[in-house]
């Protein structure tokens, strides 16, 4: 037994000495990983001094002087608005639940932890360590008092974003243990209900109803609620303990964030029932309590003078310092709101707002004192706005019943940015919102930024005077379509961008922004000063018209202007000139900078496109109103409008101010059908007029904008901007217009070409080339982008292009050539309406579906002549205006390869062309012309409807008779050779009934050295009775009265000296020669 039980103790005696060293190993490691803790412990407090007592009660005790604000010739515009609510006040003057909440809410063992708390650290650091989503942190409220105060300028380095990977996280570590070790500090040297007291009278609050920034519990508590820190209830201090994570986020002023807030408040109240604080039913009771009702209404602070501007000055010397800082951090002020540096950003403008507050500061503005007074007088004034608007349902849902009309306006000095003046509203009692700041849709006032200057900067648009084309598109929205329209719910085709920008079409700015690229289009607007620009603007096809996230304030769009009569320079926009502490001592001083964002030229052509806003645009009522109080001056400008016309915009500049106007209302969904009485646009002048009224120094009469040198003026195609061909000249597009010199184009003309088109189904095609010529349209057209119609139309919106026409087709003739030629037109008929003179064929459509068109032919004594051409898409019916209708026509049918049928049965206005009514009636028009062997005779054919066969010519030695018939020809043309030198001549025409009266004799006249006119002889021209050829003598025959004598001397032939004739005479011309149609207009036949 003993033996075994030997044998059983031997395992566990050899694994005592590897027990032992397991031991040893792991107590060298935690000596070894204290070590290296320490060693980082001892690495950070090398350089770092012990505070004492005094140090740390003076890094966290607040100060409370007040800071006053300045006009730019150094008049006191008052102090700061805040002032009133900075009281120190001590713990007894703290409600005891304000205290409860926080110590059950924020740091529930803050009077057990020595100043940090184990637990919460160790999680924090695991949290850490995993790479949590969640992140409680480990704060305590000792913590979060030292980081504020004595941890500010590490807390704001690590923010800063400057600092990446393996770097970043020992800086996490660093102020992490620094604020750890302070806090030991911290609480070693002061107790814990001073550091309660501490926290308590520092932390960040939020703001009141009008504006104020409210830091610490005696402000909270009169700015929200216009009590005393120790009065307030459990409900009040619940609700405001429970902003402090977040005091923007929890506002009760609007009705989101009021609901949050009321669900912290639960959170709150719901933690102190856990500790045993409250009971259930003071819980019940707290969230029973209304809040709002309790909310203080107005402010009854009594600097009330000018509050827009007080408020104003506060946030903008607050951005001064704390653009200072960052740029004292390395980095670019314009970055704060990229997401790695907008929570430093956040972090140094709640300091600078706390300073500017409460460390006495003296800061000088730029703000002119007479010109802020008139124009809060003008604001004041009742006359200059709409003053009934109607009631209306916000955006919000709710009801507004007494709508007060709005304004915001900034006015620059373009040459050092300085703001000169600004109205943020009409009455500050009614409205805290400063609306010369406040982010609106800015409607068609974002053309020329966001649409025309990046155009005309990226070579996309080259002239003011290059067409662009206000034509319908269709735009996606979201996975539909979106149909964007013009104000004036019609489109107009191809116009030059001058016109389109001073007539506010919406389609081609857009047209513009997404060819230049929508990023690339925002860019340009975030480097001309638009700030609330947001990445999600990148994607909206209608930024250029005013559809961002936020909108643009009235200070930055103003500013954006600016940057033209600047020549293409932004001068960034400021109102803080100075900034002094309380000895006087300098701490800012405003800069001046330039900052390239745009060519001169493109600034020159800008300024000329929106000189031209005024002078025929939208602006051009601004410009008279201008005009009449102080004469003509270089002005620009340009006018916006929101859906619904809820927000109505002007900017407008000279060479040397820039000044912007917007009216609105303060809840967002008013919808109005059209501009309300007063507005923006009327009240632009009345500002500006003021301000040059009583400065007039500020904007010289004789001012001029820029030039720029490298303009050029050069002839081109406006259709495209290009080199101009001879199809661009044709079409009439061809103009000199000016370019910036580093687009001035190199290459023809593409886009307008000449082409044969016809039309199929109502839609135009390239013909193909086998179709004839005369049964095509030939025109010169241009390339341009397919006009889109919507699938669901806007009501009330006219889709019609009026250059529609003008659209080169992409598409050949879609018809196929059939085997056969085509059959001859069916149902010819012909009438004529003897009031005009006219006579109309109609017929029926030919059944194939090749035929390119219809050819029409009317009868002549030579044959058929094409008369006309009818296409296929036209009705098939002809007309044409004639003074003889007893005339015969046909009609055939042409296929698009070429080929003509049989033609159509021959048709008459007054029934078959073989009837005829009775004898012709006597030639008119007979003249005698004398030649060295003989006499010619010529005159008018008789008209076709009396089917003449042939004319007989007559003659007598004198005018009483008899005459003689002497020859017959079937043309109105004859030669007689004759030595004779008197007698008469007369003419008679013959038809299948007979023949005329002879017409009025003539008597050829002396011979006067003129050529007769030739005798045109057809190929087959015989010699003999009728048909013959000879000379004669110039003249001009004599008329004389005579009967027609019997011919009873036989044939007739060559008349002797003494009056006899001798022998027959030659020559002769067909009895009409074809004439074009023209012709034929041009000379109708007599009847």
């Amino acid at each position: 037994m003993a033996a075994e039980r030997s044998k059983k103790k031997t395992p566990a005696g050899s694994l005592m000495p590897a027990l032992r060293l397991l031991l040893l190993a792991f107590v060298g490691l935690v000596f070894l990983a204290a070590g290296t803790v320490l060693g980082f412990i001892a690495s950070v407090l090398k350089d770092q001094r012990v505070l004492s007592y005094d140090d740390i009660k003076q890094a966290i005790a607040p100060e409370a002087f007040s800071s006053f604000a300045y006009y730019r010739d150094g008049t006191l515009i008052g102090r700061l608005p805040g002032a009133e609510y900075l009281q120190y006040v001590t713990l007894d003057q703290i409600s005891p639940y304000v205290i409860q909440a926080l110590i059950s809410t924020e740091d529930k063992g803050f009077y057990r932890h020595p100043g940090v708390s184990l637990r919460g650290t160790m999680r924090a650091i695991l949290q850490q360590i995993t790479g949590s989503d969640v992140q409680t942190g480990g704060s305590t409220l000792t913590q979060q008092l030292v980081k504020q105060t004595l941890l500010e300028d590490l807390y704001r380095e690590e923010l800063s974003g400057k600092v990446k990977g393996d770097a970043l996280k020992r800086l996490k570590y660093r102020r992490k243990l620094n604020e750890i070790l302070l806090a030991l500090r911290v609480e070693r040297v002061l107790t814990k209900d001073q550091i309660l007291e501490a926290y308590l009278n520092r932390v960040y609050f939020g703001k009141s109803k009008d504006g104020t920034n409210l830091y610490g519990i005696q402000a909270a508590a009169k700015g929200y609620f216009g009590i005393d820190a120790k009065d307030l209830n459990l409900a009040q201090a619940a609700y405001l303990v429970g902003m402090l994570q977040g005091p923007a986020k929890y506002l009760p002023y609007n009705d989101e964030t009021y609901r949050d807030g009321l669900e912290r408040m639960k959170l709150v109240l719901g933690e102190m029932e856990k500790d045993g604080k409250i009971t259930p039913a003071e819980r019940e009771t707290a969230l029973a309590f209304d809040i709002r009702a309790h909310l203080v209404q107005r402010s009854d602070t009594a600097y009330a003078r000018s509050p827009y501007l007080l408020y104003a000055i506060i946030d903008a010397a607050a951005e001064a310092l704390a653009e200072d800082d960052l740029r004292a951090q390395g980095i670019d002020p314009d970055r704060r709101d990229d997401p790695d540096v907008r929570p430093l950003w956040q972090e140094l403008l709640e300091k600078r707002e706390r300073d500017v507050l409460t460390k006495g500061y003296h800061i000088t503005t730029t703000i002119d004192k007479t010109l802020f007074d008139a124009f809060e007088a003008i604001a004041r004034d009742d006359n200059n706005f709409w003053t009934n608007p109607p009631a209306y349902t916000a955006a919000n849902g709710k009801r507004v019943d007494h709508p007060v009309q709005q304004v915001g306006a900034v006015l620059i000095d373009n040459r050092t940015g300085a703001i000169l003046a600004f109205i943020g509203g009409r009455d500050f009692k009614k409205s805290k919102i400063n609306f010369a700041f406040e982010p609106r849709s800015p409607g068609s006032a974002a053309k020329p930024v966001l649409a025309y200057a990046p155009a005309l900067e990226e070579g996309v648009l080259l002239s003011p005077d290059v067409f662009v084309d206000d034509a319908p598109i269709v735009l996606a929205d979201g996975g539909k379509e979106f149909a964007p329209a013009n104000y004036d719910r019609r489109f107009h085709g191809l116009v030059p961008a001058r016109q389109a920008l001073a007539q506010s079409y919406n389609i081609p700015a857009i047209k513009l922004s997404l060819a230049v690229g929508l990023p690339k289009v925002i860019d340009y607007g975030r480097r001309m000063g638009l700030q609330h620009l947001v990445p999600g603007d990148e994607h909206s096809a209608t930024a250029a018209i005013g559809g961002l996230t936020h909108g643009t304030s009235v200070a930055e769009l103003t500013q954006a202007y600016s940057v033209f009569p600047n020549g293409g320079k932004l001068i960034p926009s400021y109102m803080i000139e100075r900034i002094a502490d309380g000895q006087g001592r300098t701490i800012y001083q405003h800069e001046r900078r330039e900052i390239p964002v745009l060519s001169e030229e493109t600034a020159y052509l800008m300024n000329d496109m929106l000189t031209s806003v005024m002078t025929s645009g939208t602006g051009a009522s601004i410009r008279q109103a201008m005009e009449r109080a102080h004469g003509r001056r270089a002005l620009a400008g340009k006018t916006g409008t929101s859906d619904n016309y809820e927000d109505i915009w002007f900017v407008g500049y000279t060479p040397t101010l820039t000044l912007g106007v917007w009216t609105g209302f303060e809840v967002k969904g008013m919808k109005l059908g059209g501009y309300p009485p007063k507005n923006a646009r009327t009240l632009w002048p009345i500002l500006m007029n003021k301000v040059l009224e009583l400065k007039p120094e500020l904007s010289p009469k004789d001012a001029a904008f820029p030039k720029a040198k490298e303009i050029v003026q050069m002839s081109a195609c406006v259709v495209s901007g290009k080199l101009p061909t001879d199809a661009c000249r044709e079409g009439g597009w061809v103009k000199t217009i000016a370019f910036n010199k580093k687009y001035l184009p190199t290459v023809p003309d593409d886009r307008v070409q000449k082409a044969r088109i016809v039309v199929v189904n109502g839609k135009n095609y390239i013909a193909l080339d086998s179709t004839p010529d005369d049964l095509v349209l030939k025109k010169v057209l241009i390339k341009r982008d397919p006009i889109r119609i919507p699938k669901n139309p806007r009501p009330g919106v006219s889709y019609t292009v009026p250059d529609a026409d003008l659209t080169l087709p992409t598409e050949l003739d879609p018809r196929k050539l059939l085997p056969d030629p085509p059959s001859a037109p069916k149902g010819l008929t012909a009438s004529y309406d003897d009031a005009t003179r006219t006579v109309t064929l109609s017929w029926q459509p030919n059944p194939e579906g090749d035929i390119a068109g219809y050819r029409i032919y009317r009868r002549t004594l030579t044959g058929m002549e094409h008369v006309g051409s009818v296409m296929s898409h036209l009705p098939t019916t002809f007309s044409e205006s004639l003074g003889d209708p007893f005339v015969v026509y046909t009609v055939t049918a042409v296929d698009i390869g070429g080929r003509e049928s049989p033609p159509a049965q021959d048709v008459s206005p007054f029934g078959a062309p073989a009837d005829v009514r009775k004898a012709p009636s006597p030639p008119k028009g007979l003249k005698a012309v004398r030649t060295d062997t003989g006499v010619v005779l010529t005159w008018d054919p008789n008209p076709e409807r009396e089917r003449v066969e042939r004319y007989h010519i007559y003659y007598a030695p004198d005018k009483e008779g008899p005459f003689e018939r002497i020859g017959t020809t079937d043309t109105p043309y004859f030669e007689v050779l004759t030595f004779a030198d008197d007698g008469y001549y007369a003419v008679s025409a013959e038809n299948a009934l007979g023949e005329s009266d002879r017409s009025i004799a003539v008597q050829p006249k002396p011979k006067n050295g003129q050529a007769p006119p030739p005798s045109p002889v057809l190929p087959g021209d015989q010699n003999g009775a009728g048909e013959g050829g000879g000379n004669g003598t110039d003249g001009t025959g004599a008329p004389a009265n005579e009967s027609p004598p019997k011919n009873d001397k036989g044939p007739t032939g060559l008349i002797s000296p003494d009056g006899g004739v001798t022998a027959s005479p030659v020559g002769s011309v067909p009895l009409s020669t074809p004439m074009d149609k023209k012709k034929k207009k041009e000379s109708p036949d007599r009847p």
